[in-house]
């Protein structure tokens, strides 16, 4: 039976909620644990650089949980008290723009609570899901929090905070006996029929040089036939974009394959492209490398790099997002290869002409030799 939540069920209430919804399994009670106790301590709190007549107004930082590991998801929490006269803005997180980040933590999603307090005043809460791929400790920025009345606008920063993250090797295997060092190289001794059979191969390996050498030489006498043409980078990605359309998402096991082939598909078009081992390269190399080059511009880069995130979380952390935004991120990469091609056609076209109007069209002719038989000749 599911319960549906009121707009007037308390914090708790709707932070319990956004737990059930979020996560699964063992994690949902550790989580709902974390967000009951946040909610319950999120009371009247002491204002940040703010005049008396403004002591109304605070705000403060809470991480809900007490370590994590590289690429889980974990949630951090903001509460804002205000007067019942105010708004108060929070920064969202948008997948078409820049991605939300603070300091080492990113921000994957957000769910907004409001609560009334006796006396005139309001506590509004924002409960971020966030992951890090930051080592040892994660660095939490201050964020920024907006309050907005009728005389003017005020921006408060919450307090910065460290998240330890635990390492993926075992405690104590550093200094043990779990990892061993390399052991000396084996020797073995020198058989005689080794040694035949590598004069043979070589033997082989040179007649089969000759004949090759020979072969070629004849083949000069021959007709050459036409070398097929290489297909274009951005027609080469849009077929794969177009097979991987079709791939079924409503099946969680074509989900890794969807993601990592998506990833595969930019990568190779910028390899290509751009003449850059991309395919070898992480995804902040990667971005780096786009960003240095007048081609593209800045919003394909930030597109760019957020279908590159979005792959990675599913590739390294495990995620699921759901099955509509496959489309969704298929027309975004159509749309990135679509402004990097018109971007370097047009850069192209504007070298080649530069090349052209240097060259100078007419070029002053050779003076003619004299002619040794003419009377006038010196």
């Amino acid at each position: 039976m599911t319960r549906r939540i009121s707009g007037n069920a308390s914090p708790a209430r709707k932070a319990f909620s956004f737990v059930r919804k979020s996560v699964s399994g063992g994690q949902r009670a550790v989580a709902a644990a974390l967000l009951t106790a946040f909610v319950a301590t999120a009371g009247p709190a002491a204002a940040q650089d703010v005049s008396p007549a403004d002591s109304t107004r605070s705000v403060r930082l809470h991480a809900l949980t007490d370590s994590v590991s590289i690429g889980e998801q974990f949630f951090l929490a903001i509460v804002a008290r205000r007067d019942t006269s105010e708004t108060v803005s929070f920064r969202l997180p948008d997948s078409e723009e820049e991605a939300l980040v603070f300091g080492d933590v990113e921000a994957l999603d957000a769910t907004r609570h409001e609560r009334l307090l006796p006396g005139g005043a309001q506590v509004d809460s924002l409960v971020y899901l966030a992951a890090t791929f930051a080592l040892d400790t994660a660095y939490v920025a201050p964020i920024p929090v907006l309050f907005t009345s009728a005389e003017a606008t005020v921006r408060l920063q919450t307090d910065s905070t460290w998240i330890p993250v635990r390492s993926l090797i075992p405690a104590g295997t550093e200094n043990s006996q779990g990892i061993r060092d390399l052991a000396p190289l084996a020797t073995f001794p020198r058989s005689a029929w080794r040694i035949a059979a590598g004069i043979v191969l070589a033997l082989l390996a040179a007649a089969g040089v000759f004949w090759w050498i020979r072969w070629r030489r004849g083949r000069k006498n021959e007709i050459e036939t036409e070398s097929i043409p290489p297909v274009p980078p951005d027609r080469e990605a849009f077929d794969r974009l177009d097979a991987l359309a079709k791939t079924d998402l409503s099946d969680p096991r074509n989900t890794p394959f969807f993601y990592d082939e998506l990833s595969n598909i930019l990568r190779t078009y910028a390899a290509r492209r751009l003449k850059a081992p991309a395919l070898e390269m992480t995804t902040s190399e990667t971005v780096a490398l786009l960003a240095a080059r007048d081609m593209p511009d800045g919003p394909s880069v930030s597109r760019f790099r957020n279908v590159l995130v979005t792959c990675d979380y599913v590739k390294f952390a495990d995620g699921r997002p759901a099955a509509s935004q496959g489309a969704t991120l298929i027309g975004t990469a159509r749309s990135i290869i679509e402004t990097m091609e018109t971007q370097a056609r047009a850069a192209d076209e504007a070298a080649a002409t530069a090349e052209t109007n240097g060259a100078p069209e007419n070029p002053p002719a050779t003076p003619a030799e004299p002619d040794v038989a003419s009377p006038n000749a010196p």
